[in-house]
Order: structure tokens, then sequence, then C-alpha cells
């Protein structure tokens, strides 16, 4: 019986002189980011330290079509120009088909701020692109001189509709 108390104490005594504890294992958890990744009829997604927005231009009469801005994540976000001529991107629809996106800089009207050679502001045709669509739409683009890999899950055009005739 004195041992087990000896023990006892000395298993307290050690624990209020501070003597480390072991380390829990370490498990990870996804950063809190502080802001929504919607915003109105763009769904946002990171892009290094700026968003990649996207959103859906549907119109019966010109074809369908995806828009990208990139945007700082402050409130009000403001344009980040780039320097990119275009990109592409991969769309994948809930039925697994793939189809490929030509990103061209949008009209000079959409990005007015936007320097010679830079762009804030892309579109592509995505005619195939149904209202009712759930997409999966991947891409990389160099940003501050590193290919950031962008994803944009669950995509859905109406939702996401800035533009709809």
């Amino acid at each position: 019986m004195r041992r087990t108390a000896f023990v006892s104490f000395a298993l307290f005594a050690a624990a209020l002189c501070g003597c480390p504890a072991p380390n829990p294992p370490a498990t990870f958890q996804s950063e809190s980011h502080g802001h929504s990744h919607e915003g109105g009829n763009w769904l946002l997604e990171d892009a290094g330290r700026y968003h990649a927005a996207l959103s859906a231009h549907l119109s019966s009469k010109e074809g369908n079509e995806l828009d990208v801005k990139f945007e700082t994540v402050d409130t009000p976000p403001k344009p980040v120009p780039l320097p990119l001529e275009s990109f592409r991107a991969t769309a994948k629809t809930a039925d697994g088909k793939e189809h490929v996106l030509e990103f061209t800089p949008a009209p000079k009207e959409e990005r007015k701020g936007d320097s010679d050679g830079k762009c804030s502001h892309f579109s592509a045709k995505a005619g195939w692109m149904k209202p009712e669509d759930t997409l999966v739409v991947t891409t990389t683009v160099p940003i501050d001189g590193k290919e950031r890999t962008i994803t944009w899950k669950d995509f859905n055009p109406k939702k996401y509709a800035h533009h709809e005739e």
C-alpha cells in the first residue's frame, strides 16, 4: 500500500514540476480562411495569396461561357491583373465527361483597370454546358512565380450565373 501511495505521489509531483506529458498524435486540421468562398454569383478558390473567382454566362443567343477573375481577398476585392495571355482548364461533368476550356482575356470594358499585357478577367466558350450541370473545373496558372493549381468543385452554372438569357 505504501509503495502505491509513493508512486502516486511521485507522479503527482512530476506533473506539478512541469515534466512534459507525452505529445498527443498529430492530426490535420484545415486552416480557417476567415472568409467565405462564395462571392455573389462567383465561386471563389484560393490562388496563392489571391482568389480565383468562377462564374457562368448563360446565353441561348451567344452561347454559354465561363468567366474567371483573379482578385485580392480584401473586402471589397480588387482585380489582380496577371501577365497571362490565356490559360487552359478542364471541366468535368457529373457523368465523367471532360471538356477543355481555353480562357482568353475578357473584353477590355470588363477589365478597365488592367494594363497592357496583363489581365484580371478571362472568358472561355462552353457551348456544351447546361445550366443544371455540376462541374469540377481545374486549371494550373503561374502566380507570383509559382505554378498554382486551382480547382472549383460542385460548380453549378445556374447558381453561379452572372448573366442569364
